[in-house]
């Protein structure tokens, strides 16, 4: 969906005038996701880098019908569609791999120990711990404190909206901001109680916080290159909704912080 969202992006910049080399762009965002996967953090860090020298000895050489010669803003452009659609989403993928978790006690953290007995979910929890990882949990209600922070944001700038976020998208509010953090703290502070953070409060709120605030600048961005490009929607790949970009604007620049938070203050020290 990414890929398809950063086509999107591409498709803006060339009517803005811009010549990105989308298909190298499209193809170094497809080997981050792959290279996330790996357990060989050489892997991970090195493909950033050379999908960027890459990117320039093409863009260098470049010859293409019908296309001008290249120009800063076509090497900008191709740039940002790499980090923001590849390097940026492809933690999500980092995330997810975060230490495996036996499915017991993902089962424990939700039913009691009389249900645990119960045949049925005695069976699911044998199952190999390969395949429940804590970065999936985190993950999921990460995505869902997202949505809540979205869903609470409209209605509460909808229904209290007075004072003006930003100019690029000028429906934003500060009202509309609160509502929406609150809504992710609360849930990042259950997630972070379920999970047995430590301090779980306080490291749920400060993670639910974070998330938010990087939701609203992954959607803000998103605006600010729509008012650039001169378009409404990034796309029409959705009716009534726009392009997939415009619904994915507020989980590109998540996952990142996201990681660095859980791997290195939650789980430090651990073997993750």
């Amino acid at each position: 969906m990414a890929g398809i969202a950063q086509n999107e992006y591409y498709f803006m910049a060339r009517q803005n005038g811009c010549y990105p080399t989308w298909k190298l762009g499209t193809l170094g965002s497809l080997a981050m996701y792959i290279a996330a996967c790996s357990e060989n953090p050489v892997v991970r860090d090195a493909l950033f880098p050379l999908t960027g020298t890459m990117t320039i000895v093409y863009l260098l050489l470049r010859q293409e019908p019908k296309t001008p010669p290249t120009t800063m803003n076509d090497v900008a452009t191709t740039f940002m569609g790499i980090y923001y659609f590849g390097y940026m989403p492809s933690f999500w993928i980092r995330l997810r791999c975060l230490g495996p978790m036996a499915p017991a006690r993902v089962i424990g953290l939700f039913a009691s120990e009389k249900a645990m007995r119960w045949w049925p979910i005695a069976k699911i929890a044998s199952v190999g711990a390969d395949l429940f990882t804590y970065g999936a949990l985190i993950q999921w209600w990460t995505m869902v404190s997202i949505v809540a922070a979205d869903v609470f944001a409209y209605f509460t700038g909808k229904r209290f909206g007075r004072t003006q976020l930003i100019s690029v998208s000028p429906n934003k509010t500060w009202e509309g901001l609160i509502g929406g953090c609150s809504a992710a703290v609360l849930l990042s502070v259950c997630g972070a109680l379920l999970m047995r953070w430590p301090l779980p409060v306080l490291s749920g709120a400060v993670y639910g916080l974070g998330c938010a605030v990087m939701a609203l600048i992954g959607d803000l961005t998103v605006s600010l290159l729509k008012r650039s490009a001169g378009v409404k929607d990034t796309g029409q790949l959705l009716p009534g909704h726009g392009g997939l970009l415009d619904r994915l604007d507020s989980y590109l620049l998540v996952a990142a912080p996201a990681y660095f938070f859980v791997r290195f203050l939650i789980f430090l020290g651990r073997n993750l």
